[in-house]
């Protein structure tokens, strides 16, 4: 097929709590009908090191992870007792906790917009303000509130790549290059070209 537009690749992986409760095939439902292709996936069960470089030991990512969540936590009149920093540091701690050694599915969709498309299907990190029609909108009822109360990760369901440059970076960490599929779907022709299923005029009727 010759495209004439250029597709993103976003890695979108379907968390273990999400997988225990046998929801893959709803959530790869909604990607495909969103008219994304998935182009590769693996069922895997990370090691300590993978999810560490998943989530960096990185000031960067902290004031970034952290400041949202110290947001999150004032936007609701509630003192946190951290800074950012330590915020984000004490989640990257919880999700290694959560994610090591448990089985996660880790998958790469490509189309036009996939990384916001993605994004917006996943809906809002905290489920409890998530929008409905989004998989954590309509299949989670955890909070940062009540995670929190318990100690442990929140349970978003998903993991959606936050921008394409993060995009290309977390596929290269859990995927080869031959891993990762190029071939063409029937629907990329209606989404993707102009000239498509018109009907076919004798000459009689023009």
């Amino acid at each position: 097929m010759d495209k004439k537009y250029k597709p993103e690749q976003t890695l979108i992986a379907i968390k273990p709590e999400a997988i225990q409760r046998q929801l893959i095939g709803e959530f790869i439902s909604k990607l495909e009908k969103r008219g994304l292709k998935m182009v590769a996936c693996k069922l895997l069960a990370p090691t300590k090191e993978q999810v560490g470089k998943h989530y960096p030991d990185d000031e960067a990512w902290y004031v970034s992870s952290g400041t949202k969540t110290w947001q999150n936590y004032k936007d609701k009149g509630i003192d946190p007792g951290m800074t950012p920093v330590e915020l984000a540091k004490r989640t990257r701690q919880m999700l290694m906790d959560h994610l090591t050694d448990r089985p996660i599915l880790m998958m790469v969709w490509e189309g036009a917009h996939a990384v916001a498309l993605g994004r917006k299907t996943a809906g809002a990190t905290n489920p409890l303000v998530a929008d409905i029609g989004s998989i954590r909108g309509d299949y989670s009822t955890d909070s940062y509130e009540a995670s929190d109360e318990l100690a442990r990760a929140i349970q978003s369901l998903v993991h959606a790549s936050g921008t394409v440059d993060e995009a290309k970076e977390e596929i290269a960490l859990w995927f080869k290059p031959e891993e990762i599929l190029d071939y063409d779907l029937i629907t990329e022709t209606i989404f993707y070209q102009k000239e498509w299923g018109k009907v076919k005029r004798s000459d009689r009727s023009r």
